[in-house]
């Protein structure tokens, strides 16, 4: 550390680690060096350990104890990156241990907080401290005691609250708080507080700080499907690589559903178990799932990932949990420099509903980044691919593999050039009728793709035009056979026959401010007789230097074969200091839809007013009106909301919701048609 700050204070000393003296010792010493020593005394007024790493003590006053010293009034000590200011700092100069009375103010690294009776230890970097209060973000914090390190801080009877008020709207109550920096942060008996009045309590409550977070709270609310209900549950917590979670809900049409979730976690694997079950009141049936997500690293290039779903039926997650059904499986796969394997399992493990399912058992695929072959420019491409298809009773093993050459360049300076040469190869063995059969498929294809690059600079502009042209050809040749059954999704038709594509991108900018981005893109089939044309399409975004035009968005898609726009989108957006407008335009031929869009809201003070009109130009009336009016409680906010759609019948839906402002995402929300209350 540099040497001590120039400050004039009433009395200091110089000292260091090595052969400390006793204080009558030092003053000796000092009236012998005379005035040249008096005024480096104090020119220098501070107490630094020379060893490496220093430590600089500065204060009004510098006394020693034995082999402590002490710094009274205006003390500040600076360590590493620890920097620590008090009224009074011991510092033992053999086991490095500090102590600071009263109000501290202390720093590490990036977090500042204020306290009472710290002690720590510079060498371990750990130590304590009473009644400790800092901010992060958003949040201020305040505790009974803390105990930290460097790789865990444990809080005593913490409160936390967004809210700076002396006695805030609002506050979160926990018993113990452990945070283990970058990972998460675990909170027991956490309360939450309106005021002084306690509204909910849970047990468990985890933060991750750099993955998904899984909060249980009550959740009351209505659907068709099941009625009113309300789900909850209880997080229990072993260690900080297993938890769990017992569900206990009940919906007034469905009855009780009850499941465990374990969640678990390794330096080289994590996963989670979930199950849930339940009886229908209504239909007697008993419904349920089994799921299972694991990944397991290997190795550092090597990762093994499970994924699966058995189900009882196919919509249960969709009734129960609004989620979509997905297929099972097992892959493995290995990553290194230039090239990646992976094999693939994807079984039919819900029988009852899956039959007609194609399966994948399995699938090996190998990737091959291009190459550059020696010194020339030259690049070679290629993959490969096994799988095993089973639909019922049949199979079908395909094999197929492509190897290709590509040459870019640049000539010109302005334009690059990328001919491509293709070989893609399939073998198909399959049993047909009770006799083995065999099927190919040979793709020869070629590409060639052209881009310009066009730059110009014209004082404070600067535009650049990028025109492309790809052409691209292929033939296949083939036996006569027949597979057992469709391949589906599953079946590989990449390869155009013969087909152009251009493709036209434009950039305007002001110095670094992006002013107008375009394209327009069209593909010409050479292999039809007639409307070789693709739709025209193009999307434009403005953004001019025209005080109150906030942007221009324009999307086209125009049939050049039936004379008319297919779709048609854009939006004109001011702003202003307190309001923003926007109006648009939504055409859809296909779909006989012409809206026209008008979406705003101004803010005046605390208060917040939004709309939004979906008006029908062809059939001249609203098809959906939305009003918000939202309303700043300091750390809360509270939002009205109505809005209704109009169709067959008139569709409404009107709320009040409240939300603290640094969890937006969490809310309570009142539905008072349905009086039905949320959370989130």
């Amino acid at each position: 550390m540099s040497s001590p700050k120039i400050k004039k204070q009433e009395r200091s000393f110089w000292g260091r680690t090595s052969g400390f003296r006793k204080q009558s010792s030092i003053l000796r010493v000092l009236l012998r060096i005379g005035i040249v020593a008096g005024f480096l005394v104090t020119a220098f007024p501070s107490f630094a350990l020379e060893k490496d790493p220093p430590v600089n003590l500065q204060a009004d006053r510098l006394y020693w104890m034995g082999s402590s010293v002490i710094g009274q009034g205006n003390a500040q000590l600076e360590y590493k990156d620890v920097q620590l200011k008090a009224e009074e700092i011991v510092v033992n100069l053999d086991s490095l241990d500090l102590t600071a009375g009263e109000e501290v103010n202390l720093q590490i690294g990036n977090r500042r907080l204020r306290g009472k009776d710290l002690r720590y230890n510079l060498k371990s970097e750990a130590g304590t401290i009473r009644s400790p209060r800092w901010q992060e973000g958003l949040l201020f914090y305040k505790a009974e005691k803390a105990r930290f390190s460097s790789e865990m801080v444990d809080l005593k009877r913490v409160d936390f609250t967004s809210c700076d008020f002396s006695l805030p709207h609002y506050k979160m109550r926990a018993g113990t708080v452990k945070v283990y920096p970058g990972d998460k942060i675990i909170m027991k008996s956490v309360t939450l507080y309106l005021g002084s009045i306690p509204i909910f309590w849970t047990p468990y409550l985890i933060q991750y700080l750099n993955k998904k977070n899984r909060v249980m709270l009550p959740s009351p609310g209505y659907s068709d499907f099941s009625g009113w209900y309300v789900q909850t549950g209880y997080y229990f917590y072993s260690s900080a690589r297993f938890q769990g979670r017992l569900h206990l809900d009940y919906r007034e049409k469905k009855g009780w559903g009850e499941g465990v979730d374990v969640f678990y976690e390794s330096k080289q694997a994590e996963g989670e178990i979930k199950t849930y079950y339940v009886k229908e009141a209504d239909t007697g049936e008993e419904r349920w799932i089994l799921r299972l997500r694991h990944r397991q690293s290997l190795s550092k290039s090597t990762d093994l990932k499970v994924r699966l779903d058995r189900l009882s039926d196919k919509n249960f997650l969709d009734d129960y949990f609004g989620e979509g059904y997905k297929t099972s499986y097992l892959y493995l796969g290995h990553r290194r420099a230039g090239y990646n394997v992976g094999v693939l399992a994807e079984p039919s493990v819900n029988l009852e509903f899956e039959r007609g399912v194609i399966e994948r058992l399995p699938q090996i695929r190998q990737n091959l980044e291009p190459q550059r072959l020696g010194r020339s420019g030259l690049y070679l491409g290629q993959a490969a691919e096994v799988t095993n298809f089973r639909k019922e009773d049949k199979n079908i093993v395909r094999a197929d593999s492509f190897l290709d050459f590509s040459y870019p360049f640049t000539a010109f300076k302005y334009l690059r050039l990328r001919p491509k040469l293709g070989y893609h190869l399939f073998r198909y063995w399959y049993t047909q009728d009770n006799e083995k059969e065999e099927g190919y498929r040979s793709i020869p294809y070629q590409e060639l793709n052209l881009l310009f690059k066009i730059a110009g600079k014209f004082g404070n502009y600067s535009h650049i035009l990028n025109p492309s042209l790809s052409y691209y050809h292929s033939s296949e040749i083939k036996n006569d056979f027949q597979l057992p059954f469709s391949l589906g999704d599953h079946a590989k038709n990449s390869h155009s026959a013969n087909l152009l594509k251009l493709d036209l991108r434009s950039y305007l900018y002001h110095r670094k401010r992006k002013l107008i981005s375009g394209k327009v893109s069209l593909d010409y089939d050479l292999t039809k007789k007639k409307e070789r044309f693709s739709p025209l399409e193009g999307k434009f975004y403005l953004t001019p230097l025209l005080p109150y035009l906030n942007h221009l968005y324009l999307y086209l898609l125009y049939h050049p074969y039936a004379k008319e726009y297919k779709k048609i989108e854009s939006d004109l957006s001011l702003k202003g200091k307190i309001w923003n407008l926007t109006l648009g335009l939504r055409k859809y031929t296909d779909d006989r839809v012409t809206d026209f869009i008008t979406r705003g809201g101004i803010k005046f003070g605390k208060n917040q007013i939004t709309a939004s009109v979906r008006y029908d130009l062809e059939g001249k009336k609203i098809r959906e009106e939305v009003y918000s009016f939202q309303r700043d409680l300091h750390c809360w906010a509270v939002r009205l909301f109505l809005k209704n759609k109009y169709g067959a019948k008139l569709e409404k839906e009107y709320w009040i919701m409240f939300y603290i402002k640094a969890f937006p995402h969490h809310w309570i929300k009142f539905h008072p048609e349905l009086e039905e209350l949320e959370y989130r």
